[in-house]
């Protein structure tokens, strides 16, 4: 049992008569369907249970509004504002809170008020939005300066919202004191101007939130818990420092039962760390959770990028937090908790922190296509219900995988989890296809340790893994196959440009990155472009100059992930320049038109394309008509993500029955 290896991690704690089973908590977070016109849908309370049913010590439900006035700014929050007894939604919300508490997991649920971040087309009637100050935004919305009135009534707002939440089954709420919301505002020195008794010093600024809790107490009880989630730092200028969220921390902690410490603004969540990229170390607000630990005498939560069991036991041994919670992790894999306890922690997929749910960036020339939200690195997550309630297998059946990447090795997992004899056949003498050279590329260590955990995962199931075996059709005549899943990945595409053979395609620099020299061109500004770039840079040292044919480049990326690398692009002094048509590789670097026609030299020791790539389509033709059951998955379909390869690999795997 992993127990004894993280004794901290599973050390329970009782707080005014609720038990945590461990320390690792599922913070409130976002999915798909999870409401429907404010209850809770089939698919909601199935994704929470799924959480709680994993070993997680809280379960918090996502942001809720404690109006739909003057708060709400979604319709994606549980309807908590009406009196549950003069509705119809009382029995769908009790039904989530006890699944989430039948599995010994605490059932917590998020309040918030967005204040002067709403809009007015948000608000019914279209009025102005709330704050503790008056201002004209940026967007040229007129925010309007509560009165004292309106702030008892928001206390009394969130009092009777937190009533409703007790009386439905929750035992504790999250308040949302950070990311630049309401209480978050009157803490800032950004938001709050006023000169009365609710402005100045952080004693007058801490009165409204203050008010909120005694209100909320007054309601509730004691037994009821309050988390209260605070920014440690908005780590922005004019924000709130981190000494101002000691002495905040310091005053509120006689009025709260646990201090959630998180940071930054929701509205530049990249640059402050609201939401960590993959380019932030994990844990990346332990600084602010230690220094306000150190100050309080109240259980202090720590949040921001933990994705393994070994992170959050240093966070807890080292006392630099009390508990640890969890975003996306969630989605990545909702048993961390119980695998760890199991002692399986080399089958946790961890979380990439990639883009579960940030659309790419926007084109103003486009319309926006929605998507639904979802995981890498898990096809089950928020599906569960759905691929729960999918047709079992009739019988056992003979599968053929062919290719050891992710979407073959995830095709032979679900496979072999479904009762099916598996093979899976790779050419080379490894697993894992592209991503060979995440072991080498230090900001790709969580897309190493997903790589691993496939790979441990297909030997744990039973999958026949055969290296160093190219699949052709006599294989698949004599080893007769009821199915073949068809994973033979993709090819980097080589442009014809004059003297490309003078270049190296940018993942094959990871070999013997002494090639590089001291200065390098990138043709290609796409994400594998950019950011072996950036490593190159960072890491190494080399002066990168990107020369891209689009309008600008990362456009294949997510919006956070473009927030999160961009900056850190030109800190490492790489420098650009798009609209741009390459015309020779030559033996000291590459002429090119620039976007205004003329002709320009980029002199370098190393040129490396990255182009993006093309499936292998000559190797699944070649293996198609010997079997009837033959899908092709991944990027053997069309190269892309690793998103969208986990996920076909899996589709394919279910279907077979």
């Amino acid at each position: 049992m992993s127990c004894n290896r993280y004794p901290h991690m599973f050390t329970p704690m009782t707080i005014k008569g609720v038990t945590f089973k461990n320390r690792v908590l599922a913070s409130p977070i976002t999915t798909n369907r999870i409401v429907d016109h404010g209850y809770p849908t089939p698919e909601g309370i199935d994704v929470y249970e799924t959480k709680a049913r994993g070993g997680f010590a809280e379960v918090t439900v996502t942001e809720s509004f404690i109006d739909h006035e003057y708060a709400w700014r979604h319709e994606h929050g549980l309807n908590v504002w009406e009196n549950p007894m003069t509705t119809f939604h009382m029995e769908s919300i009790m039904t989530l809170t006890e699944a989430i508490k039948a599995h010994g997991a605490v059932a917590s649920v998020q309040l918030n008020h967005v204040g002067a971040m709403n809009h007015p087309d948000t608000i019914p009637g279209h009025k102005n939005p709330i704050g503790p100050s008056a201002f004209l935004r940026d967007d040229g919305v007129q925010v309007e300066e509560m009165t004292v009135e309106m702030m008892e009534k928001t206390a009394a707002q969130w009092a009777e919202a937190a009533w409703n939440c007790k009386a439905l089954g929750f035992q504790m709420v999250n308040l949302h004191g950070g990311h630049g919301w309401l209480l978050n505002q009157f803490i800032s020195p950004m938001f709050n101007h006023r000169t009365d008794e609710f402005g100045g010093s952080m004693e007058n600024r801490a009165r409204f939130p203050i008010l909120v809790c005694k209100k909320i107490k007054e309601a509730c009880g004691d037994d009821f818990l309050i988390e209260y989630r605070m920014s440690g730092s908005e780590r922005i200028e004019g924000g709130m420092t981190l000494e101002d969220g000691i002495e905040f921390a310091q005053i509120i902690q006689d009025h709260v039962d646990l201090i959630h410490v998180t940071s930054g603004i929701y509205h530049s969540h990249v640059e402050t760390k609201a939401f960590s990229s993959m380019f932030d170390k994990h844990g990346c607000n332990l600084d602010l959770s230690e220094a306000i630990k150190k100050h309080v005498h109240v259980p202090v939560v720590a949040v921001g990028g933990f994705n393994g069991p070994d992170q959050i036991e240093e966070a807890l041994a080292t006392g630099k937090c009390d508990f640890v919670a969890m975003g996306r992790q969630q989605f990545a894999d909702p048993a961390f908790v119980n695998k760890t306890l199991m002692g399986r922690e080399d089958e946790i997929a961890p979380c990439l922190r990639c883009s579960c749910f940030n659309p790419l960036a926007p084109d103003p020339d486009k319309r926006p296509i929605p998507e639904l939200w979802h995981c890498a690195v898990n096809p089950w997550g928020q599906r569960e219900l759905r691929w729960r309630n999918a047709p079992k297998p009739a019988g056992k059946r003979k599968v053929l995988v062919v290719g050891g990447g992710p979407a073959g090795m995830y095709a032979a997992i679900t496979a072999a989890e479904r009762g099916h004899d598996v093979t899976l056949a790779e050419k080379s003498g490894r697993l894992g296809g592209l991503l060979w050279f995440t072991g080498v590329d230090e900001h790709k260590e969580s897309l190493r340790r997903y790589r691993d955990s496939l790979a441990v995962r297909c030997q744990r199931t039973g999958v026949n893994i055969q290296l160093n075996t190219p699949v052709t059709k006599d294989y698949i005549r004599a080893m007769q196959p009821d199915a073949v899943i068809c994973a033979v990945g993709s090819h980097p595409f080589v442009p014809p440009i004059p003297g490309i053979e003078k270049a190296i395609h940018a993942v094959e620099v990871y070999k013997d990155m002494t090639v590089l020299g001291k200065k390098c061109v990138i043709i290609g500004g796409g994400a594998i472009g950019c950011e072996s770039g950036y490593f190159f840079a960072s890491h190494c040292g080399v002066e990168v100059k990107i020369l891209e044919m689009r309008e600008d480049i990362c456009m294949d990326s997510g919006d956070s992930q473009r927030r999160a690398l961009i900056p850190r692009m030109k800190k490492a002094g790489m420098t650009w320049d798009c609209n741009v048509s390459v015309k020779e590789i030559t033996g000291s670097g590459v002429r090119y038109v620039d976007e205004t026609g003329a002709e320009q030299f980029a002199g370098a020791d190393c040129v490396i394309y990255a182009c993006g790539n093309r499936s292998n389509d000559d190797v699944v033709k070649e293996l198609e008509g010997v079997c009837p059951w033959f899908v092709t998955v991944g990027d053997a379909k069309k190269a892309r993500i690793v998103k969208y390869a986990t996920y076909e690999g899996f589709c394919a795997a279910m279907d077979i029955l």
